[in-house]
């Protein structure tokens, strides 16, 4: 049987239930009209109210994003801070840098940076401005240098591999066939230094005395060169600075060439009869000392005794245009004392923010401010710049926010000197709290060198920051916890040409320049600081 033949019976059953149904509907119509006016009353009313919702969703979400003092968890100040204008700020340091070699260092963009940082407060900020000068030592490699021996044996040695120049490792200089000698404990003692004029000493770093009192001493005795051989345990040679750490204007500089060389490469300088062995070096760098400054920008309100002072480095590398390090803390705080001023902020204590210069040649510009004010150091450009050392209640340092790789860092208060421990443990809690408000991942870095926090720290300021990392790599374990990628750097571009805009982790950014804020205006409010600080008082 086709499937035809079976079509006409189907049509009539189909048909008697149709009619069946019909009959059904006719006699219970009256209960249906109710029925189905009280449904489509119902889901009207029901779209209503899902529209209703939807529209007070959206003016929440509205309100939330234009007005930040209706933040629930009363916390307002950190909401109103806008990322987007804290990248807009990176925009201009990265346009800055393009117009200078890549670079806003010393001596290339850090000047036009200042002028915008001064351009912005006077537009659109609330303090009185002053720019503090100072005198920095710019240390360049013109060229890779290079260092042979030859005698009983001939080695040319691999430059970074086998040797390095130290940082302010002297100025340009051509040595053919120079005599050694071997200098004895670290080359810290005149006496055991013996016979080094006119030769290449070699030398032992020492814990004794610094690289640069026993490279300086052994200048003054005569020494062509310098050249430190590394302990053991370290694969590569030494890029430390060879200058004074504090140093300031009038200061002395190396002149002769400083290097360092594997362990490897000094057994073998010690070894071979050194009245046969001769050695080559020829350097290609220079030092020259330049005028820079510091922008501070002075608040008006709040008490000046207990004044929350908040700095980041304004200055790059000159292999770079910084725009992480440390664009991404300079530009912050700026955006951190717009965003105060736009909202009205009134706090219990003043607040005084710091662009320093010269961080990347040593801290040069926080070491000078710290130098100024609390030993009454002078130059021939001293001036008043509205802060005196005594009412500085501490100090916050922002220097990377925003590393690629990130991990949210807080600096360890513990690892203060004494006499501004306790306060930078305080502080330390302080930025803990925010963490953990948010729920987001973060752990503990150390404070003992590397930043602005230093001079303050060393003079007895609490001190504290937050930061993303630099050229470390992130674990395993921290890849675990933080995301991102195990066994990278968390910032691949630091000190490097490629810290461009494209180098900057947004959500890094957002995070801790929030981080930032939150910490700035809860202690700028409180209402006994000091008293927090030494942790007479339990809460802020």
């Amino acid at each position: 049987m086709s499937s035809s033949e079976g079509a006409p019976l189907l049509r009539s059953a189909t048909g008697s239930s149709s009619t069946s149904n019909q009959r059904r509907r006719r006699q219970t119509a009256p209960n249906s009209r109710i029925s189905e006016w009280l449904e489509t009353r119902s889901r009207d009313a029901l779209s209503l109210l899902t529209v209703l919702l939807l529209l007070g969703v959206g003016l929440g979400i509205w309100v939330y994003g234009t007005l930040p003092t209706s933040d629930q968890d009363e916390h307002p100040h950190e909401y109103a801070l806008r990322t987007d204008h804290i990248r807009d700020h990176l925009t201009r340091f990265l346009d800055i840098a393009s117009k200078h070699n890549n670079s806003r260092s010393v001596t290339n963009g850090h000047a036009a940076s200042a002028e915008y940082v001064i351009s912005q407060l006077q537009a659109h900020g609330d303090c009185d401005i002053y720019t503090q000068h100072f005198m920095s030592p710019v240390w360049t490699v013109h060229k890779a240098p290079k260092f042979s021996v030859r005698g009983p044996v001939q080695v040319d040695y691999i430059y970074e591999t086998d040797f390095q120049i130290m940082r302010y490792g002297g100025q340009s200089a051509i040595i053919n066939g120079a005599a050694v000698a071997i200098v004895n404990d670290g080359g810290c003692v005149a006496d055991g230094a013996g016979d080094v004029a006119g030769k290449v000493a070699i030398v032992d770093a020492s814990a004794k005395c610094s690289a640069f009192e026993a490279a300086f001493m052994l200048e003054q005795l005569g020494a062509r060169a310098v050249v430190f051989v590394r302990s053991a345990r370290f694969k590569l040679p030494s890029t430390a600075r060879v200058r004074i750490t504090d140093w300031k204007e009038g200061d002395p500089l190396m002149t002769i060439p400083v290097l360092s060389v594997t362990h490897s490469v000094g057994q073998l300088l010690r070894t071979v009869t050194h009245s046969q062995l001769r050695v080559d070096i020829e350097t290609s760098s220079s030092i020259e000392v330049v005028k820079t400054l510091n922008v501070l920008c002075v608040g008006r309100l709040g008490s000046p005794r207990s004044t929350v002072l908040v700095g980041s480095h304004l200055d790059s590398v000159a292999a770079g245009p910084g725009i992480n390090d440390n664009g991404s803390g300079s530009a912050s705080t700026l955006e951190i004392h717009l965003t105060l001023t736009r909202i009205g902020f009134s706090p219990h204590n003043r607040l005084v923010f710091a662009w320093w210069g010269a961080e990347e040649d040593g801290l040069l510009g926080s070491r000078h401010f710290a130098r100024a004010l609390a030993h009454g150091w002078r130059n021939k450009w001293a001036a008043d710049v509205g802060v005196r050392w005594e009412d500085i209640a501490l100090n916050l340092n922002f220097d990377m926010l925003a590393s690629p790789n990130y991990i949210a860092l807080v600096h360890n208060g513990t690892d203060a000197p004494e006499n501004a421990r306790a306060g930078s443990r305080r502080i330390q809690r302080v930025f803990e709290d925010y963490f953990v408000r948010h729920d987001y991942p973060f752990q503990t870095t150390d404070m003992l060198a590397g930043s602005d926090f230093v001079p303050f720290a060393e003079n007895g300021v609490p001190a504290g920051g937050v930061l993303t990392g630099a050229g470390e790599l992130k674990s395993i374990d921290e890849r675990r916890d933080h995301g991102g990628l195990a066994n990278a750097p968390l910032d691949t571009c630091y000190h490097r040409d490629c810290d461009t805009l494209l180098n900057i982790n947004m959500v890094a950014l957002d995070r801790m320049s929030k981080a930032a804020m939150y910490a700035v205006s809860t202690l700028s409010l409180a209402p006994e600081l000091r008293r927090f600080l030494l942790g007479n008082d339990g809460q802020i």
